[in-house]
């Protein structure tokens, strides 16, 4: 196997990250707003919108992962006329969220393989008080060395001083025995351009599309089985 230090993304390449932010956004809902009105699906719509132009904003460097947070309520509750304290609201956001932890079919026995033969770690742009409890859920932590949450390291990706310093933390890290494993182009892709590392777009059926120009990965996969036959796993 060519690759020994496989980085793995969490939400969108491992764990349903659109089913558990549904989920902690109605527990979020009903604790901070149902007097106020009731619940409906353009009020998820709107979070949904908010929360990636702020995603957006901190991939670019332009606001602080403290920022990314407050700021998306600060927009949801401008926008739907909501009232309510933005850093409560995602205080409660947050303890929903890590009541979660849905993994994709499959994730966890691709890691059960994978681990017998590759060093397995987690680059995450998560939460700490919400990812490490998501993933304890999930069942995937025994295939882990170790978890890098964005928030922790100080920087997120697709910044290169993120993967210098996952780099640093991994005994014996070698960059040519490395591969990026996630479905973002905007952080993992270019994230592992930025860094000098090989990449596998990760783009199940429902997400496939044409190969991008500004952060082209080493390679495209389509499932998990994908992801094995590439890693020379079958």
């Amino acid at each position: 196997m060519k690759y020994r230090f496989l980085l793995l993304d969490a939400d969108y390449t491992l764990l349903d990250f659109p089913q558990d932010m549904e989920k902690a956004f109605h527990a979020m809902y009903e604790a901070c707003f149902s007097a106020q009105r009731p619940f409906s699906p353009q009020l998820l719509a709107c979070y949904h919108a908010c929360n990636n132009r702020a995603w957006s904003r901190f991939e670019q460097g332009i606001c602080t992962k403290q920022e990314l947070y407050t700021s998306r309520f600060v927009e949801f509750l401008k926008e739907t006329g909501l009232q309510g304290d933005p850093e409560t609201v995602n205080t409660e956001y947050f303890t929903a969220l890590a009541r979660t932890g849905t993994p994709y079919p499959g994730a966890k026995e691709l890691l059960e393989r994978l681990s017998k033969t590759c060093e397995l770690y987690m680059v995450t742009n998560g939460n700490v008080v919400s990812q490490f409890p998501r993933l304890e859920h999930s069942g995937l932590m025994p295939y882990l060395r170790e978890v890098f949450v964005s928030e922790a390291v100080g920087v997120g990706k697709p910044h290169k001083a993120y993967f210098d310093y996952v780099a640093a933390h991994i005994p014996g890290f070698q960059p040519k025995e490395a591969v990026v494993i996630g479905d973002s182009l905007s952080s993992d892709i270019q994230g592992a351009v930025n860094a000098g590392l090989d990449s596998i777009w990760y783009t199940p059926a429902s997400t496939q599309g044409a190969l991008p120009q500004h952060a082209l990965p080493t390679c495209q996969a389509e499932s998990y089985s994908d992801i094995l036959r590439i890693l020379g796993d079958v």
